[in-house]
């Protein structure tokens, strides 16, 4: 079969549209001449916190002597730095580097228009002061279960309580609980939180301003303050009530007065909230962080997020307010995560706002990035200046999420109304409202650090809950893959609540000898089996007892972006599953990192189930799904393709295999039948080194 080695270079940055193509455009244009521009980077293996600056510095002085981090994101193994062209593209093809990407400008979404007048909390506007219109308290002896129409009332407290509020806690009076989320955190990453509303607990201990000349309590766009609000705002007889009344504030600005920001800085405030909460101990069960932002597909904000995720730290995010699928926004698209919510926003009668993103899950596109909706239209909270004002958008959506995390969990409820089918979200509803779980308490020891090839056994002790109760658990954090357990060799289970309120979690550690360093194990306790009420967890160190490395290894990936590395051998890696024919296990919206590492290694882009990173879309050119190859060595490591026609071009040592999707024997980058990117290799490729399946 005819292998096109012509030693093009092709261009692609026609706009097949959305954030997808401009990643596409981005990546090439980095190669580009020109000034020193400023790079994120995150490791393909973060090292641990403390090894980030060193690893960092003998990375630059191999590829870039001279240069230094401009800053480091110790906690999840990044840096940020400014290189030169020659440099960036030296840097890029380094095995160590994960994901890396140029800075971009980030900025807030503007508040959405206003819902025309109307009864109820949607009509809108700007106010003063706004309660339900016939004056009327609120009444909460009847606890629905279904979705029911809520608006702004007085409480017990004689503050007003928003519809949103209301509907989140099912019709409960959360202000008659009093300042219940005291002792709980919310880290909110975003314009800044305003000091003068004298109705938030700030924590000016933990804030940090990433803009010059204005610190973490001046909010000259209001966003942030707004945020806060739906948050915790407090129960003390004025003004709104929040989620979680009380609940400690940390404002992480990263935002100025117009809505601008960064990147970078949006990864340096994760960064730092990530180093407070470690630092500090704190029981990631009361901690939440909330990013009420977002922009085009970004990898290493992306990678930020995951990072931050797999060391138990739960993060909600707005849904966008593009009125697309979420799958095309950073950090939108990371809600496949457990430990990530991504929201979008529904009115007082829980139809979805026509601006707000929702994902689809189709048969192509199985994964739902979208976790639940939540109010988000003329939502009532502080904005400029401290004065109460109706929002809308997502932005506003999530931090009603963010609270009832805060307050013990959140539930998947009813179905809200979706503008277009096939595209509704589940309610979110608070599940521990206070008083409703007295005398029930969860607690999980472990030990600080186990040895590969040990058992380990930690101990759940629980109180109040019936004998025979199911508790549910999870493992993640760094590095970790259900082949690090022998027993029970998922990274998921469940265990059972004995007659004195005691549990275990008995795991034994896979003797792997992996030469891998050590690895940080999060286990995460739950209440229900969807593993979305999360009452504690703990993390403890795998120590890395190996001698020598694997050989001969055969790694198959997942439906997921997925980085594999190599041994020492002859080893087999294909980023997608060794089994499957839909077109997620095919690689289809996965850019998965192989390295082979030494030996004569085999890297897998098709086999008789066909042509692997195919998106099945004609009008494109494929790049948001991809295998990245980092030390292809011609004439010793090999490629197996699907037996077809393949183009490749080449630019700055990288060869990026294109299958002929049309057949025509033609390099088609245009039009409505474009070929598919399926890899982008380094090093050259010669017809000898392909094996056919």
């Amino acid at each position: 079969m005819a292998f096109n080695l012509a030693q093009l270079f092709v261009g692609v940055r026609q706009r097949a549209g959305g954030a997808a193509a401009a990643d596409q455009e981005l990546l090439l244009a980095e190669f580009t001449p020109g000034i020193p521009r400023t790079y994120l980077v995150f490791f393909a293996a973060p090292p641990e916190a403390a090894a980030v600056e060193a690893a960092a510095g003998l990375l630059l002085d191999q590829v870039a002597p001279g240069r230094a981090p401009r800053q480091l994101f110790e906690q999840l193994g990044g840096f940020a730095v400014d290189l030169d062209d020659d440099q960036a593209g030296r840097l890029r093809l380094r095995r160590e580097v994960g994901s890396m990407e140029l800075d971009r400008p980030m900025s807030l979404d503007p508040p959405m228009p206003a819902p025309k007048p109307g009864p109820g909390p949607s009509s809108g506007g700007r106010l003063i002061e706004m309660v339900d219109p016939s004056g009327s308290s609120i009444n909460d002896v009847m606890l629905p279960q279904v979705l029911v129409s809520y608006s702004n009332a007085i409480g017990a407290s004689l503050e007003t309580v928003p519809y949103g509020v209301r509907a989140i806690w099912q019709g409960r009076d959360i202000s008659a609980a009093g300042n219940a989320g005291a002792g709980t955190y919310a880290f909110v990453i975003d314009s800044g939180v305003l000091a003068t509303t004298n109705d938030l607990n700030l924590n000016t201990d933990w804030s940090r301003s990433w803009i010059a000349g204005q610190d973490a309590f001046t909010d000259g766009a209001g966003h942030g303050t707004h945020v806060a609000g739906t948050i915790g705002a407090l129960v003390n007889g004025r003004g709104v009530v929040g989620v979680a009344p009380g609940a400690s504030i940390v404002s992480l600005k990263v935002f100025d007065n117009t809505g601008g920001g960064s990147t970078l800085d949006v990864i340096a405030a994760i960064n730092h909230a990530m180093s407070v909460i470690t630092t500090n101990n704190l029981d990631l069960a009361k901690v939440v962080i909330n990013l009420s932002l977002g922009g085009p597909l970004s990898s290493t904000l992306n990678a930020a997020m995951i990072s931050a995720a797999n060391a138990g730290i739960r993060l909600v995010v707005a849904a966008g307010n593009s009125g697309v699928d979420a799958d095309t926004a950073s950090p939108a698209t990371t809600g496949t995560h457990p430990n990530i919510y991504t929201v979008s926003a529904v009115d007082s009668a829980y139809v979805m706002a026509s601006w707000s993103n929702w994902d689809q899950v189709t048969a192509s596109d199985p994964t739902d990035s979208v976790d639940l909706a939540a109010p988000g239209v003329a939502v009532t909270s502080y904005y400029k200046n401290g004065v109460l004002t109706n929002l809308s958008g997502t932005s506003m959506a999530a931090p009603h999420v963010a609270g009832a995390l805060l307050m013990g969990g959140v539930q998947a409820g009813d179905l809200v109304t979706p503008l277009v089918a096939g595209r509704a979200d589940p309610f979110a509803w608070a599940t521990t409202f206070p008083g409703g779980t007295t005398g029930i308490t969860y607690s999980l020891s472990a030990p600080a650090a186990v040895d590969e090839g040990l058992a380990v056994s930690l101990a759940i002790a629980t109180t109040g809950l019936a004998p025979n109760t199911n508790l549910y658990w999870s493992l993640g954090g760094t590095g970790i893959t259900s082949a690090d357990f022998i027993a029970p060799g998922a990274l998921s289970g469940s265990s059972l609540v004995g007659a004195d309120g005691s549990a275990a979690i008995d795991l034994t550690i896979s003797a792997d000898q992996l030469s891998e360093g050590n690895e940080l194990l999060s286990v995460q306790l739950y209440t229900d089996a969807g593993r979305t009420q999360l009452v504690t967890s703990r993390t403890l160190s795998i120590n890395d007892t190996s001698r020598s490395a694997f050989t001969n290894q055969i790694l198959w990936g997942t439906t997921a972006s997925d980085t594999l590395v190599g041994g020492d051998g002859n080893d087999r890696l294909a980023g997608v599953p060794a089994s499957g024919s839909t077109a997620a296990a095919l690689g289809q919206g996965q850019i998965d990192l192989l390295t082979g590492g030494l030996g004569a290694d085999t890297f897998v882009l098709g086999d008789a189930r066909g042509v692997f990173y195919n998106d099945r879309r004609n009008n494109n050119l494929g790049s948001v799904d991809y295998a990245r190859i980092t030390d292809f060595r011609s004439g010793e490591d090999k490629l197996q393709l699907r037996n077809a026609n393949y183009f490749t071009t080449v630019s700055n040592g990288v060869t990026s295999i294109y299958w002929d999707r049309n057949a025509n024997n033609r390099f088609n980058t245009t039009g409505n039948n474009r070929d598919e990117l399926i890899a982008m290799v380094t090093g050259s490729i010669a017809s000898t080194d392909i094996i056919w399946a």
